[in-house]
C-alpha cells in the first residue's frame, strides 16, 4: 500500500469550497420610526441551506484505493485489511473516512446458495464488485453486469403471451391456450367514456379518451399455428441471446 494513501484519497479541495459563506455579522443600526421587521435578522451558516444542491461536497479520489484492492485480489482478506490498519490511523478523520469507504466497497457478509453461487447479505442478491469469499476468506472481485446484459436478462425473463401479426390481429395465450384474436380501434372523445364488450377479458371494459383497442373476435389456434408461434418465440429468444 502506498504511504500517502490517506492524502491522495481525502486531502483534495472539496467541490464548492471556493464559494463564499453568506453568513454576515452586521449589526442593525438604530433608526427612529423604522420597522425592523422588514430587515434581515438571520442567515443560516449551513452551506446546504445557502446554496442548495450546489453546496460544498466531498471530492474523494477513490481510484488509488480501488487499485490497491484490485492488486490484492486473491490474497486473504485478513492480511489485506491488516495492512490497511497498519498503514492508516483509524483514530484520525482521514483514516476513519477511508475505512468508511472500504465498508461500502468490500462485501464481507457473503454466503453460497444452492446453485453454488456467492450471494451477499441475506442471499437475495448476487455479489457485485469486491467481496470476501465465505469459504476460504480470500478477497475476490465479481465484475458487474453491463446495461446490455441486464437488458438481455430482463427480456429473457418475460412471459410472452402475445405474438403480434399486424395492427388488428395477433396470437394471444389465454388460459394456457393460444387463440387468434381480431381487434378494432374505438375512438373516444376527450372528457367522455365508453363501455364495450371485450372477448378476451370476457366482459365490458371502460374506454377513455383516445384510440382504444378492443378484442372483437377470437378462435382457438390449430396445431400448425401453435407450432409456428413456438418457433417464432424460440427465434426471438435466440436473437436476444446474441445481443
Amino acid at each position: 500500500m502506498r504511504a500517502d494513501m490517506h492524502k491522495v484519497v481525502v486531502e483534495r479541495p472539496r467541490y464548492g469550497s471556493r464559494r463564499t459563506n453568506r453568513k454576515w455579522g452586521q449589526r442593525l443600526a438604530f433608526v427612529p420610526d423604522t420597522d425592523y421587521d422588514d430587515q434581515p435578522k438571520f442567515v443560516s451558516s449551513s452551506r446546504r441551506r445557502q446554496y442548495g444542491p450546489d453546496c460544498k461536497w466531498f471530492s474523494d479520489v477513490l481510484g488509488p484505493l480501488k487499485g490497491f484492492l484490485h492488486s490484492n485480489v486473491g490474497r486473504p482478506w485478513d492480511k489485506v485489511y491488516g495492512e490497511l490498519r497498519h498503514g492508516l490511523d483509524a483514530r484520525k478523520v482521514t483514516g476513519r473516512h477511508i475505512f468508511d469507504h472500504l465498508k461500502l466497497m468490500v462485501e464481507t457478509d457473503c454466503s453460497i446458495g444452492v446453485d453454488r453461487k456467492v450471494y451477499s447479505g441475506d442471499g437475495r442478491y448476487g455479489v457485485d464488485g469486491f467481496y470476501v469469499h465465505p469459504k476460504n476468506g480470500l478477497l475476490c472481485f465479481a465484475p458487474g453486469q453491463s446495461a446490455r446484459q441486464r437488458k438481455k436478462e430482463r427480456l429473457l425473463q418475460q412471459d410472452i403471451d402475445e405474438v403480434s401479426l399486424d395492427r388488428c390481429h395477433s396470437y394471444k395465450r389465454i388460459d394456457d391456450l393460444w387463440y387468434y384474436v381480431a381487434y378494432e380501434y374505438v375512438e373516444v372523445a376527450r372528457g367522455t367514456t365508453r363501455s364495450c364488450w371485450d372477448v378476451v377479458d370476457r366482459g365490458n371494459v371502460t374506454l377513455r379518451w383516445g384510440s382504444c383497442r378492443v378484442a372483437v373476435g377470437k378462435r382457438q389456434c390449430n396445431t400448425g399455428e401453435v407450432r409456428w408461434i413456438r418457433e417464432r418465440i424460440a427465434a426471438w429468444e435466440e436473437e436476444v441471446r446474441r445481443m
